[in-house]
């Protein structure tokens, strides 16, 4: 076994498979895509070469713009929810409370939900006449707070990051209770001896030796925020008025509700050069160490 995994020959032939699929799927989509985003196509009449000016028409589009901001507002909005509350929740797990398997179940329960289900019931939990939201409003004579959650452009961004947090939550908290987990036992015997609180020990033994996980995770946090599309597709359409619209729901939007591949294959250029920038970003600017227990 030793002599074949020495061959460079046959570690070409293990790895040549893997590469032809990375090629065919990952890297050709990306060139491809790179070229129809300099030209004017609707995939069907003469393409016309215009260079950049996909890319100069997205920065003067205020749909665009807007779509761009309501990523931020989403990243924003998921570090805020997911951080903090897949630390405690974990946290809390970690001490092995009574029935934490059946809670680690419950809190990761909704990520394996297909987002489209997750979307239409969260339709009817927001119903303006009818959904769960205003009911429990009207239960307990709060009336006059009631809303037409997902059609009201001051409430819908806010209402979809609910549901983004509802249904993630549980997955982050996983990552990171699996991080706790392998930290040492021994460590904790040693700080409890010393009298440390369950505080001191989170904050002094938890946090920092999971630190290189908490990077990754706020890697997959904001990239997955970047790419949200089926829970916002089926909720609002982008809607009202494009209120909602963030950047891969407007690519689809431009690319097959008008037609314009070329500038929809420029957004998802955009889309990705922000999800490599963010990787890099995080990468460079976040330090964290090698741990070796």
């Amino acid at each position: 076994m030793n002599n074949i995994l020495g061959n460079k020959k046959y570690i070409a032939i293990f790895v040549l498979p893997t590469l032809l699929f990375y090629i065919s799927f990952v890297f050709f989509p990306i060139i491809w895509n790179m070229y129809l985003s300099m030209f004017r196509t609707d995939l069907m009449s003469q393409n016309a070469f215009i260079g950049f000016k996909n890319y100069t028409n997205l920065f003067h589009d205020q749909f665009f713009i807007m779509s761009l901001k309501n990523n931020i507002l989403m990243i924003i909005g998921s570090l805020l929810a997911h951080m903090p509350l897949a630390l405690f929740f974990g946290n809390a797990l970690f001490h092995k409370i009574k029935g934490s398997k059946l809670f680690q179940s419950i809190f990761f329960l909704p990520t394996i939900i297909c987002g489209v289900a997750v979307g239409m019931m969260f339709n009817f939990v927001y119903n303006s006449e009818f959904g769960l939201v205003n009911k429990i409003l009207e239960l307990f004579n709060l009336s006059d707070f009631k809303m037409p959650w997902l059609e009201s452009e001051k409430t819908v961004m806010a209402a979809l990051i609910v549901v983004v947090m509802w249904r993630f939550v549980g997955y982050h908290m996983v990552i990171q209770l699996a991080a706790m987990k392998a930290i040492p036992a021994s460590l904790y015997e040693a700080s409890s001896l010393d009298g440390a609180s369950e505080w001191q020990q989170f904050t002094n033994v938890t946090f920092p030796l999971i630190k290189h996980i908490l990077k990754i995770d706020v890697i997959l946090i904001i990239t997955g925020s970047l790419k949200y599309y089926d829970l916002i597709a089926v909720m609002t359409k982008g809607g009202p008025n494009h209120a909602s619209e963030v950047m891969s729901t407007y690519m689809f939007y431009q690319g097959f509700r008008t037609m314009k591949y070329g500038y929809a294959s420029a957004i998802g250029m955009i889309l990705l050069l922000l999800c490599v920038l963010v990787i890099w970003s995080v990468n460079t600017f976040v330090k964290t160490e090698n741990l070796e227990y």
